[in-house]
């Protein structure tokens, strides 16, 4: 029969496409790898993996068998979930994601006031943009997701948590040697060094379509001059002056309080977006997850008695 550790040893495998970096990844020698694999090639009568003197690959078997074997060790991770869920325990470990704005500037205070109440818990945090998030909540590598897009209701259980403002902002000696005003129009906006975040950003997409409603149809009409992949990024751009950028009021409320930074008023109405709490509604959180959706969820609706 196939055990789980071969499953577990052709996905290391098929994954980093190097044995040595594969055994390191699941804590087994080398050559227990390379026993694991070949036992399994031979259950199954066909080669996985082909073994070349500079690289290795799946081959056309390996490509078909992939999808089964992530499903096998996923259902395996979900069997385990759901018996720690009939034994009741909220201890133990929990991973969960957040794209980059809450991932950054929201979720790791929460994670700390979990964390007083349930000491014994292990929890791991994922940052990305909110499409690998999702798609990580998804595969079940993460239970839980907070991310600025709504994901598909036929997949996701979804509940907005909170939400975000995105605004305008310079840096001081940029908006004064540009002499940018407090509130500008659709066309001084396109003539200023804009930066803006990458495919698969939240905050971009939720820009995108308010810019459109304020009559801008493409970025392309905006002078860009750079792409960057985390709030961070930006708001470092912004204090050294690159250029201009639209972003959440959350990762540089501080910078606009001390006066490093500038908010410039955009025609029309507040750019405003929701938080999603995604999990995926093929698997049944554990315990611990559902006691942090709880929390994180009562902390929005009520944040200052929550945060003690």
């Amino acid at each position: 029969m196939i055990e789980m550790r071969q499953i577990q040893v052709f996905l290391a495998v098929s994954e980093l496409l190097n044995f040595s970096r594969a055994a390191e990844k699941i804590h087994l020698s080398q050559p227990t790898v390379s026993g694991h694999l070949k036992t399994l090639e031979r259950y199954l009568k066909v080669e996985l993996i082909e073994r070349g003197q500079r690289e290795i690959r799946l081959t056309p078997a390996g490509e078909l068998f992939h999808p089964f074997a992530r499903r096998i060790f996923a259902l395996q991770k979900r069997a385990i979930s759901e018996m720690a869920l009939y034994a009741g325990a909220e201890t133990g470990r929990l991973e969960i994601g957040g794209s980059n704005t809450p991932g950054e500037y929201v979720l790791p205070a929460a994670v700390g006031h979990f964390r007083h109440r349930h000491r014994q818990a292990e929890i791991t945090l994922k940052i990305g943009d909110s499409s690998s998030i999702t798609d990580l909540v998804g595969d079940g590598k993460l239970e839980l997701g907070l991310v600025g897009v709504a994901a598909p209701k036929s997949d996701f259980n979804s509940r907005i948590c909170l939400e975000d403002e995105l605004i305008l902002v310079a840096g001081l000696k940029l908006s004064e040697r540009l002499e940018i005003p407090e509130q500008i129009t659709l066309e001084e906006l396109k003539k200023l060094p804009f930066i803006l975040r990458e495919q698969g950003s939240g905050s971009r997409r939720v820009l995108e379509t308010a810019l459109s409603k304020k009559g801008l149809k493409r970025f392309s009409e905006l002078n860009l001059i750079a792409e960057m992949g985390s709030a961070e990024a930006i708001r470092q751009a912004l204090k050294n002056d690159l250029g201009v950028a639209v972003v959440s009021n959350l990762s540089v409320d501080e910078d606009l309080e001390n006066g490093k930074l500038k908010k410039i008023l955009l025609p029309g109405e507040p750019i405003r977006r929701p938080f999603y709490l995604i999990a995926n509604k093929e698997r049944t959180l554990s315990p611990l997850a559902a006691a942090f959706r709880r929390f994180i969820l009562k902390m929005h609706e009520s944040p200052e008695s929550n945060l003690e």
